[in-house]
């Protein structure tokens, strides 16, 4: 049980590594965005205010995904990491014959300990394929039959 614990745990500490660095990345492309915008505004004349709206179009673009990965972030730290479940929930960790899963928010893939997990989200179709099931069961999702191996 505690081998379980402690890599659910490791899981979702790198899941929240991740996030973390995503925001603060989309936190340096606005300012970045912005000092572009202000340096352009400075030295610009009138026959390049295009620039200057695609520069605060850019920037915009940037304040979006900002507002994204801060709501992802705040999705993953509400996600039970520091208990185990028996059934596909928000928080499990799910390992099936194809894949490993950890049930939070679309990541990307995450190795720890040598392996690969995919972190999903809840609004995931693949998800909703599983949700509710345990160890034994089986779920198909495109045309694919996945046998769950294990959940915790």
């Amino acid at each position: 049980m505690e081998d379980k614990l402690s890599l659910k745990i490791k899981i979702y500490n790198e899941c929240l590594r991740m996030q973390k660095n995503m925001v603060e990345t989309a936190r340096m492309a606005i300012r970045e965005a912005q000092e572009n915008a202000n340096t352009s505004e400075d030295s610009m004349e009138e026959g390049f205010v295009s620039y200057r709206e695609q520069l605060q179009h850019t920037r915009d673009m940037y304040t979006m995904q900002l507002q994204t990965t801060q709501n992802d972030l705040e999705t993953l730290q509400q996600v039970p990491a520091h208990s185990l479940t028996p059934i596909i929930e928000a928080g499990a960790i799910v390992h099936t014959d194809k894949q490993h899963f950890f049930i939070a928010v679309s990541i990307g893939k995450v190795t720890v300990d040598n392996k690969t997990y995919f972190p999903i989200s809840t609004s995931a179709p693949i998800f909703q394929a599983m949700v509710g099931l345990k160890k034994g069961d089986t779920f198909q999702f495109r045309d694919r039959q996945y046998k769950i191996q294990e959940v915790f």
